[in-house]
């Protein structure tokens, strides 16, 4: 709609200027009136152009900076391996790389390929603890049950462990009923 306005103007200002030429045409005497005519008819033809061709670059300008973005957010969304936490019965809160925690059963994240990923797990509730390897699939322990790094004790104590992004990768980690009772968490890991 703005290139359609400027346009019209640019329309209008050409239309006025060789209306103006034709004045000064008519009251001009001598043989140079053909000559002033011919230079504004030249001076409202330049000057439109020069407004369309403004007009077209800031809209080819706008849709290639669009087209850009557009092209950068999919990038973000197509590119890097993904990092996949398996949070059993929902009973953490699981937070990857700073992110605000999640209860969701599976929590992703975008990762950076050789990149070190931090995940901290702390109880959904007060009903839960984390237990004493609640992880799986994490740098801790080589990949087998882990216990991370505890902070705190009961249903504010947090874990934390570590990844080394090699790729697409699966961890796990399960809070517990207190003694690990009356279900108890995975003694493997139940990623693919």
């Amino acid at each position: 709609m703005l290139t359609i306005n400027r346009m019209n103007w640019t329309t209008v200002g050409a239309v006025a200027a060789l209306a103006m030429a034709s004045t000064v045409a008519c009251s001009s005497s001598g043989d140079d009136s053909s000559s002033k005519v011919d230079a504004a008819v030249a001076d409202a033809n330049a000057a439109d152009a020069t407004a369309v061709d403004a007009s077209h670059a800031e809209d080819a300008s706008t849709a290639l900076d669009a087209s850009s973005a557009d092209s950068t957010a999919t990038d973000a969304i197509s590119t890097g391996p993904v990092l996949t936490v398996l949070n059993f019965k929902n009973w953490c809160s699981v937070a990857i790389n700073g992110a605000t925690g999640s209860t969701d059963a599976t929590v992703t994240a975008s990762v950076t390929s050789g990149s070190t990923a931090t995940i901290v797990a702390t109880p959904a509730s007060s009903s839960f603890v984390i237990g004493m390897d609640p992880w799986f699939g994490v740098t801790e322990n080589d990949g087998g049950a882990a216990a991370g790094m505890d902070v705190g004790t009961g249903t504010t104590e947090t874990s934390t462990a570590t990844v080394v992004v090699t790729g697409n990768q699966c961890v796990s980690v399960c809070c517990q009923f207190p003694n690990n009772t009356p279900v108890p968490c995975p003694t493997t890991n139940p990623c693919p």
